[in-house]
């Protein structure tokens, strides 16, 4: 079952989920990568990375954009030559793309119980919330991904995840959340699409305007 989730949202946003069991000879078939992604994937030597990396491309293919259309940042961050704005993710054998005509951010993360012991990283003071049972696990999993979400759409270095990014309260099980952004000058607003299932979660974080 390769093509898990298509997801269509306002303003022409979708976002698109791969649970990977093919091989990878099976996802490299009629598949055109750009002489960048060559590269890339050559460099790649662990097979769930590389299967990872080809299933991003044929969640491309699914979207109706061609692979070697995808093109990367001076950091590093993918791009298409139309001027759509592409997030990418990978988690131990699923893979996300994230499409939109404004800023965006997707991630997918699968649930292990070390976030446990991470989250005081990355916890906002507000976000006590996630410590309490039941679910915290998979709480703390979708606050992670929301703020890595937010990062990508953000797009700026430096960000401290505990101080400058603080989503709202939620219930387990609510598809939609909201965050602030507390930069220098001001605060942005964003919305937040959560994706749950039974052994990962996710989110795509978009700008309010």
């Amino acid at each position: 079952m390769p093509l898990h989730q298509r997801i269509n949202l306002e303003e022409e946003t979708q976002f698109l989920i791969w649970h990977i069991d093919e091989a990878e000879d099976e996802l490299l078939k009629d598949l055109n990568l750009s002489k960048i992604d060559e590269l890339k994937f050559q460099k790649k030597k662990n097979t769930s990375h590389r299967k990872e990396f080809l299933a991003a491309r044929k969640l491309l293919r699914e979207a109706g954009i061609a692979p070697q259309t995808l093109r990367y940042s001076p950091d590093g961050a993918p791009q298409l030559e139309s001027g759509r704005q592409l997030s990418i993710s990978h988690s131990n054998g699923i893979a996300g793309i994230a499409l939109g005509d404004k800023p965006l951010g997707f991630d997918l993360e699968e649930y292990r119980p070390k976030i446990v012991k991470i989250a005081p990283r990355f916890l906002h003071s507000k976000e006590v919330f996630t410590n309490q049972p039941p679910f915290i696990i998979e709480k703390l999993t979708l606050i992670w991904t929301a703020k890595e979400a937010l990062y990508k759409a953000l797009n700026q270095k430096g960000i401290v995840f505990s101080q400058q990014l603080c989503v709202a309260p939620f219930e387990w099980g609510d598809k939609w959340g909201s965050a602030k952004v507390f930069m220098a000058d001001k605060t942005l607003n964003f919305c937040l699409n959560f994706i749950l299932e039974k052994e990962y979660c996710g989110t795509l974080a978009t700008p309010i305007n």
